[in-house]
């Protein structure tokens, strides 16, 4: 009884699998305000980002980027001893007693070799020592009268020569994984015969200015953080986009996806403006405000098919700057590769009073002056309004942390030193 009659496989409709929608991971807790730590939200969006693939390239187009990959010597730099001022060669030995005052003679040879005693052979910078030399007179502290050489002075076996392995090595580092290839590596390399390298390229960061009824006229904020990422060594393309329909805005982002590593946007970033509620249609979408002043409210996406990330900062030039520093140069320094992401803290003497807010990271604008060997930072501006011209004057920022509710004069405090 109630026996079930076996059920016909193929009558049975294949179920569709349930592909979950892509989400950003859960984010950093807030405090009893509603934001995030500085340093909780700096560290959620580095582990969104993975650094770019490295592939060979020529030591130009690596100059200014981190090399992935340790290289090591194969050979001595130089691989001979060298001549390095215009001269004669010869054998330190023959003119051993000669004092700082005397003189003595030497025949030139016309071969290349200084193996007879008192010999001596004319030689040009960058050539490789004659055999038998082991020291160099220059030119100007001799006199030659035929084939006759008087020299003046002592002379010490090494004199002016470049010796072997003097620069490198067999077997020593020339670069290590992760330093920036600058011109001075750039020729070290190329002394030893290196003229490529594997390393990541520059990261490609389009910045957008995304305006509404309420932005300010004056596209400062796109001009400024264009030219931070340039000063990081990305490839840099700005972009304003003027206010239009959303699906217009949701185009002309689209079409700079192709191009991009990361998108660097910078507009109102209120719960329905444009730019937040355009993003959010275009992939994964956090919006945050953190325990930063200025510059606390920010956001973060993965838009279009390939995931590219997209940094939101506020539409205001001070506040985008903070915002570029604490947060889009260590995304971008990511993307590179580079070893250490975050900007190295100075500490300075305050001169000035500072006054802090428990719990918030406040950033102040200072100018820097050496006094009796310390480094001495004099703050610019009101705390709590802080202007273009306070950031075009100074040449630090001053970064009280969480914890400091007030510095007094004299008193150390946090900096970051302005380079760009």
């Amino acid at each position: 009884m109630f026996k079930r009659r076996p059920t016909d496989p193929a009558s049975v409709a294949e179920q569709p699998e349930v592909v979950p929608e892509p989400a950003l991971p859960k984010p950093p807790a807030t405090d009893d305000r509603g934001r995030r730590s500085v340093a909780a939200q700096r560290d959620y969006l580095l582990s969104l980002i993975e650094p770019l693939p490295a592939f060979g390239m020529y030591l130009l187009d690596a100059w200014g980027t981190a090399v992935c990959e340790d290289i090591v010597a194969d050979r001595h730099l130089p691989g001979d001893d060298l001549v390095v001022a215009d001269g004669f060669a010869v054998r330190a030995g023959d003119l051993a007693d000669l004092e700082y005052d005397a003189s003595a003679t030497l025949r030139v040879r016309d071969d290349d070799k200084v193996t007879k005693v008192g010999a001596a052979v004319r030689v040009r910078a960058g050539q490789i020592m004659p055999e038998g030399a082991d020291a160099i007179i220059p030119a100007e502290r001799c006199t030659l009268n035929g084939n006759v050489l008087t020299v003046h002075g002592r002379v010490r076996s090494g004199d002016h020569v470049r010796r072997i392995g003097s620069d490198v090595r067999v077997g020593v580092p020339i670069m290590r994984s992760g330093e920036r290839l600058d011109a001075r590596r750039s020729a070290l390399l190329a002394m030893a015969g290196i003229d490529r390298v594997l390393a990541r390229p520059r990261p490609r960061v389009v910045v957008l200015s995304v305006a509404d009824e309420s932005s300010d006229p004056t596209d400062t904020e796109s001009h400024l953080l264009a030219a931070l990422a340039r000063a990081d060594g990305a490839q840099v393309w700005r972009v304003a986009l003027p206010g239009g329909p959303d699906r217009e805005l949701h185009d002309a982002i689209s079409d700079q996806l192709i191009r991009a590593d990361i998108v660097v946007a910078s507009g109102p970033l209120d719960a329905d403006a444009q730019l937040v509620r355009v993003v959010q249609q275009m992939g994964e979408t956090d919006l945050a405000d953190v325990a930063l002043q200025p510059g606390g409210r920010m956001g973060f996406a993965l838009v279009g098919e390939d995931r590219v990330p997209l940094l939101m900062l506020p539409d205001e030039a001070v506040e985008a700057y903070v915002g570029y520093q604490v947060f889009a140069r260590p995304l971008v320094r990511r993307l590179m590769g580079a070893p250490v992401v975050t900007t190295a803290q100075v500490n300075c003497l305050a001169g000035g009073e500072l006054s802090g807010d428990l719990g918030t990271v406040q950033v102040r604008f200072g100018t820097i002056r050496e006094q009796q060997g310390e480094k001495v930072v004099v703050p610019l501006g009101q705390p709590g309004h802080p202007r273009l011209a306070d950031l075009l004057g100074a040449d630090a920022m001053i970064v009280l942390d969480e914890g400091a509710s007030s510095v007094h004069l004299g008193e150390r405090v946090g900096c970051w030193l302005l380079d760009d």
